[in-house]
């Protein structure tokens, strides 16, 4: 499963895969029960493969570090996103340990070990690169050749207006 066919939507919890879009609203299926529904075009939705998540140096990608977790835990399921926030910490310490607590919550912490659940389920790992990341190495060494240059369409001269002297010389 690719990475940037899931979303997070703000207010619902869980995963969702795309299945259509519109000018209006986006078609989701539920990771979960499969479910499917319609969110509007004005609901917060992140793509996971758009998240990164801060540690002490650069941000790295949500991919990777849930690839991490799952070399870690050998394909298991980790603790529940329920468990206690020490127990929740500790794990994700003990395969993270770069991550800068001062800018990453406790809540971003259960998302993450809720995600990496929800994607275990699913058999989604390992979690592949989006497509634009793999294809942006090749699309530089291409060679471009210039556009042929395009005349800008002429402009229709504006009719002149008379003046109000004008139009009483010509009505008389």
């Amino acid at each position: 499963m690719k990475i940037s066919e899931i979303l997070a939507v703000a207010g619902k919890p869980g995963l969702f895969k795309v299945l259509a879009s519109g000018s209006a609203s986006i078609v989701v299926e539920s990771v979960i029960d499969q479910k499917r529904s319609s969110v509007p075009g004005t609901a917060r939705v992140s793509n996971l493969a758009d998240i990164t998540m801060y540690t002490d140096s650069e941000d790295v990608p949500l991919r990777d570090i849930l690839n991490r977790i799952h070399d870690a835990q050998k394909g298991e399921a980790g603790p529940s996103h329920k468990d206690g926030a020490q127990v929740i910490r500790d794990f994700v310490d003990g395969i993270v340990p770069e991550l800068d607590h001062e800018r990453v919550y406790q809540s971003d912490l259960k998302k993450l070990v809720q995600w990496y659940n929800l994607l275990i389920g699913q058999g989604a790992f390992p979690l592949e690169a989006p497509e634009d990341a793999e294809e942006a190495p090749t699309a530089e060494k291409a060679t471009e050749e210039p556009a042929p240059e395009k005349k800008a369409p002429k402009k229709k001269a504006a009719a002149k207006k008379k003046s109000a002297a004008k139009k009483k010389e010509a009505k008389a």
